[in-house]
């Protein structure tokens, strides 16, 4: 299938033309293609401009996250650009907000801090140590260079000292926890009527002449809404198959060789020593002296790092750094470690902006070049999928040019040698298959497409699908067939019927109870099972989770209303709420004030972070383009 295509991308006037659009992008910029073009802002913070490329990284990683959280399930109308976009701007404007206020109150994070943070990251961890290799990895996978990431680690930091300084502000009174404990540990005498699922409705209440009754009756419930059939044209990546030959795979391994090439590491650990604010030049020059004699006289340097270095994240790991390529720390530290010849050795003392550093070399691995054996399959791969690609782009380009004024699909799809297939009849609120994308039914029912019977536009789906649609039928408003909706009838029958029967119910035991007569007598003249439960609180009870909150929702002293609850799996609860006893903290063990207290602590910080947050952004300038 689209065979031709396939061999125009091979050709040397697709090929120009490739390379055309390629240097269109060197020569501009990815920013002069998004929205509004270069130096625009898609809002500004108090006169700080938020980019378009910056939220369209927000809205990437919000896309990464649903993915991981949801898998190859996730519905693709959820990751949508346009129904992101609000929430991501959203969470980078209050970013900003949050950013610009820790800037006024002089919060830092030091090098020390950010890098214990990143250490600590299990993505960057190899068998229980941080690891260079994996952090570079990771990083470049997730599209961060290491100084962004280092960046972005240092504002977090900052972030949660701002929200640590406002939450921590805090506390609970005495009365708010007396108060809280008089609600939490309130006791309830609970008594409830159990009817079994399946025990309200006669057999024949929904014979199939009822059912078939209620549809004749209420035709009008169940009008099918208008709907359409379209013809479609769908490529994929898929339908591209490009095979290369070895000596361009051998090309590209000769230029992307240094690509490969593992470089020396260097396993080292430090000693840093950081000026005190209030520490004199002469007490920190006694410092830096005393860790230098100190190793001169070959005491161990884990010892001495555990002892004095000021990098607590490598302290207690006896100063341990990890690996470096030649890269990962700052020059003066790399120049230094370079020059060290043997493990075992250490530098003299290091000045950079972190600090003084001594460093010691523990280890050296040399560097290893890649076979072309190794990597062949990899970069065979490589190749075809970027030709493919290449040549889905060429196709896509065609399509848009042959469907614009087509009077059919049919033309289009047989000159670039694809097929016209047929959907199922969908609507604007559903569909099935390549339409279960609401995005694709919003073009369907467009003013062009739906009314004027034109060929939609040529559509980029997720995964680099393009499709291309027309319609070929109109359904419109009907009636659906009875065995479409036989199901739901039933289930909308047995809701109304069992409401019905369970009002009833509940009818004659509250006259009963009004009477006089004991929740016993009711039950057994109602041939239901009754149980009980006293002294029953929101935290401990073997209720029924519906029948418990349902219970806490009753108001006390009205012993003959009651209360109907469906129980799933179980049926319904027909509940009396018996007797309240006031709770007290008196009542509390302490295990448990403890733990009420903090849960209280907790929900008040959320709340004030909240507020604070709020405030923020009501009295900020904030403008959204």
């Amino acid at each position: 299938m689209l065979q031709s295509m396939r061999q125009g991308a091979q050709g040397t006037t697709a090929k120009i033309i490739i390379g055309l659009i390629v240097l269109s992008f060197a020569a501009f910029g990815l920013e002069t293609l998004l929205p509004g073009g270069a130096g625009t802002s898609v809002a500004e913070v108090n006169g700080e401009e938020i980019s378009p490329i910056a939220l369209q990284e927000a809205v990437t990683q919000q896309k990464r996250q649903l993915i991981g959280i949801l898998g190859e399930s996730i519905d693709p109308a959820m990751l949508d650009d346009e129904r992101l976009q609000p929430r991501a701007l959203e969470s980078l404007i209050q970013r900003a907000l949050l950013l610009q206020k820790a800037s006024e109150l002089k919060l830092v994070a030091s090098d020390a801090q950010v890098g214990k943070s990143i250490t600590a990251i299990d993505a960057f961890q190899l068998n229980g140590a941080f690891s260079t290799d994996a952090y570079k990895s990771v990083l470049a996978n997730a599209g961060y260079t290491p100084e962004r990431f280092r960046r972005l680690q240092a504002e977090d930091i900052v972030l949660t000292q701002l929200e640590a300084a406002v939450s921590e502000s805090e506390f609970v009174t005495q009365r708010e926890l007396s108060a809280m404990a008089d609600l939490v540990a309130e006791e309830r005498d609970v008594r409830y009527l159990v009817i079994p699922e399946g025990t309200l409705l006669e057999s024949e209440a929904l014979s199939d002449s009822t059912v078939q009754a209620y549809y004749e009756t209420n035709q009008s419930d169940f009008l099918k809404p208008e709907q359409v059939v379209v013809d479609y044209i769908l490529i994929t990546p898929d339908d591209f198959t490009v095979e290369v030959d070895e000596a361009t795979i051998r090309q590209q391994f000769e230029s992307v060789r240094d690509e490969y090439t593992v470089t020396t590491q260097s396993q080292v650990s430090h000693v840093l020593l950081i000026a005190g604010e209030e520490e004199s030049e002469s007490d920190f020059a006694r410092r830096v002296s005393e860790v230098s004699e100190r190793l001169a006289l070959a005491e161990d340097f884990a010892a001495i790092a555990q002892e004095l270095s000021d990098d607590i994240g490598s302290a207690s790991q006896g100063g341990a750094l990890g690996f470096t390529d030649g890269t990962a720390f700052p020059e003066e530290m790399e120049s230094a470690i370079a020059a060290l010849q043997s493990p075992g050795e250490v530098s003299e003392a290091v000045v950079t902006d972190a600090g003084t550093h001594f460093i010691r070399l523990e280890e050296r691995i040399a560097g290893e070049a890649v076979s072309y054996e190794d990597i062949k399959d990899e970069l065979r791969e490589s190749i075809e999928s970027a030709e493919a690609e290449r040549a889905l782009l060429v196709a896509v380009e065609a399509l848009r040019d042959l469907v614009f004024n087509a009077p059919d699909l049919v033309g289009p799809a047989s000159a670039i040698d694809a097929a016209v297939q047929r959907s199922e009849a969908f609507s604007r609120d559903a569909g099935s298959g390549l339409f279960a994308d609401a995005a694709l039914r919003e073009i369907a029912f467009t003013e062009e497409v739906f009314e004027e019977g034109n060929s939609s536009e040529v559509v980029e789906l997720s995964s680099k699908r393009f499709v291309v649609l027309r319609i070929n039928e109109i359904k419109p408003t009907q009636v659906s067939p009875f065995p479409e909706v036989e199901g739901e009838i039933v289930e909308r029958l047995r809701i109304e019927l069992e409401s019905e029967a369970l009002t009833k119910l509940q009818a004659v035991a509250e006259q009963a109870l009004i009477g006089g007569a004991s929740f016993e007598s009711v039950a057994t003249t109602l041939d239901l099972e009754w149980r009980v439960e006293l002294a029953t609180t929101r935290l401990a009870s073997q209720l029924p989770r519906p029948v418990l909150e349902t219970a806490f929702a009753m108001a006390a002293g009205a012993t003959s209303t009651l209360r109907v609850v469906a129980v799933p799996g179980a049926g319904h609860a027909l509940i009396q709420l018996a007797r309240v006893t006031p709770g007290s903290i008196a009542g509390l063990t302490a295990s448990e004030a403890e733990t009420l207290m903090s849960r209280r602590s907790m929900e008040q910080q959320r709340l004030s972070f909240d507020e604070y947050l709020k405030f923020q952004r009501d009295t900020a300038d904030i403008i959204i383009r």
